[in-house]
């Protein structure tokens, strides 16, 4: 079984079957674009806000 949308909601309409080799794919797809969105917000953490002094 394989939730439509992503989540906690367990109903019979946000359900769907897929094969296995389905399944993996649309996981693996999802789960690479949590994994990119977790790197951007640690990222935004360590920008620079002002350029470096020897560059200017």
């Amino acid at each position: 079984m394989d939730h439509i949308v992503p989540g906690d909601d367990h109903r019979e309409a946000n359900l769907r079957s897929l094969c296995g080799w389905h399944h993996r794919a649309k996981s693996s797809r999802e789960g690479a674009v949590a994994k990119a969105a977790a790197r951007r917000r640690q990222d935004r953490k360590f920008r620079r806000t002002e350029g470096h002094p020897g560059l200017l």
